[in-house]
């Protein structure tokens, strides 16, 4: 999918489907065979593909922490945010996918650890 502001009808971000069996979006999409190129804050490069699994890429994450969210004793911590997505009739026989994110990518991943979707985006240009 790519999705443009329609007011300055630029393009402002790339969303990447994988069709994995497994996902609520599955048989919607086509696949996209895509490969990534990312570096993590320790300057490990990574190679990210449709095939991929968390586990590969999982250090992209690595000391990334939400300020706004704390524990108990005040220690930040950093995890999924959880997606449920669901049918007009409530419905999800897939259960939820997990949202990774960085500055400019978000990956959609499913509890198997296969990636769903990828979203591609500039972070100067906003939500």
């Amino acid at each position: 999918d790519l999705l443009f502001d329609i007011e300055t009808r630029r393009l402002v971000k790339f969303v990447l489907h994988t069709n994995v069996p497994g996902h609520f979006d599955f048989g919607i999409y086509d696949r996209c065979e895509f490969l990534l190129k990312a570096e993590t804050k320790s300057m490990e490069e990574l190679n990210i593909g449709t095939e991929s699994k968390l586990e590969a890429f999982r250090s992209l994450f690595d000391h990334q922490t939400n300020s706004n969210i704390t524990s108990g004793n005040n220690d930040t911590f950093s995890g999924p945010v959880v997606l449920n997505k669901s049918s007009s009739e409530g419905e999800n026989p897939f259960g939820s996918s997990f949202c990774y994110g960085t500055d400019q990518m978000i990956f959609e991943v499913l509890d198997n650890g296969h990636i769903a979707s990828v979203v591609l985006f500039d972070p100067l240009l906003g939500p």
